[in-house]
């Protein structure tokens, strides 16, 4: 039998099972309620713990600079996006050496970017249109969990995770010659890579990125892998900061991604020529409809044919 504090956590805990019906429905007085919630949410040692760091943290951030916190409440103007894996050893502020309010972050398994995923599509587009970040980040990392999935894990296998990491999956079968070479953790590293590449190339692609771009918004994209062996961050691809990057890598990575080169370049291509046109705009006829520009890399596109062996996230 649970006997001292055991006892009296068991007992709180019994009692205040319902609790939170209880105070709904008005039936625990309004002068005991503070103190029965108290009970009913503090209960736990491990809570306790972080309640207890997370005050001596605040009190040594008020002693450094008195106005941290004014300051931060008032307003946040971080310059970069960060786009990582939920990975919990791969925590953004603390491997870029920053501190809170000069970090937005966007973390997902698998530091996935598909254009049909709002929560990371409205991410974007705050920290671009609104925050006016200036850097965007997509990091992946060694050993990473779902990039393992995405190599080793049945297709059929229900679950939810499963269905998330299929962007991956897709990445493996275009890679599937140059992934069969490596074994173990070399293999899973390098798809980290070529996942990396992908999810880049899908934000450059983003509607609100390149209208950042249209617009002369100072705007960089970079891929970066996280090595947990070292803790080290090292740039996948080169940063991309335009249209015109964006051309010059994809036509260098033809090899490498073949599924998106061809139709990359004639996309940045006519892009290029149509905000030519429209600086030129004023000695062309009006009432000249300008043609739709389509996704790029979206749930429709489908893959460029491409010589045997090479790689393509």
């Amino acid at each position: 039998m649970p006997t001292g504090r055991d006892s009296e956590r068991l007992r709180l805990t019994l009692s205040n099972l319902d609790m939170p019906e209880r105070l709904a429905s008005g039936r625990v007085p309004l002068q005991c309620s503070s103190v029965l919630m108290e009970h009913y949410h503090t209960s736990d040692d491990k809570m306790q713990t972080v309640l207890e760091h997370n005050k001596r943290w605040s009190n040594e951030k008020k002693e450094s600079d008195p106005s941290f916190f004014h300051k931060l409440s008032n307003i946040q103007a971080p310059e970069w996006l960060w786009i990582g894996c939920s990975d919990s050893r791969v925590p953004a502020n603390q491997l870029m050496g920053l501190g809170p309010g000069e970090v937005f972050v966007q973390r997902n398994v698998g530091n996935i970017v598909t254009h049909h995923d709002m929560n990371a599509m409205s991410c974007i587009e705050y920290a671009v249109s609104v925050l006016k970040v200036k850097h965007i980040i997509v990091c992946g990392h060694h050993n990473c969990g779902a990039v393992k999935a995405a190599l080793e894990l049945p297709h059929t296998t229900p679950s939810l995770v499963n269905l998330w990491i299929q962007d991956i999956r897709d990445t493996r079968d275009r890679n599937i010659e140059q992934l069969r070479k490596l074994q173990g953790q070399a293999q899973v590293n390098r798809l980290a890579e070529f996942n990396i590449m992908r999810q880049v190339f899908s934000v450059c692609t983003c509607p609100v990125v390149q209208a950042a771009w249209a617009a002369d918004q100072p705007l960089s994209v970079h891929g970066v892998i996280y090595a947990l062996e070292d803790g080290r961050l090292r740039e996948v691809t080169q940063p991309i900061t335009g249209l015109p990057d964006l051309e010059r890598y994809a036509d260098h990575k033809r090899g490498v991604m073949k599924h998106l080169s061809g139709a990359l370049l004639t996309r940045i291509q006519f892009e290029r020529q149509l905000k030519r046109l429209q600086t030129e705009s004023s000695t062309q006829e009006e009432g000249v409809e300008e043609p739709e520009l389509g996704p790029l890399i979206g749930a429709s596109s489908k893959p460029l044919p491409g010589p045997p062996g090479e790689a393509s996230p």
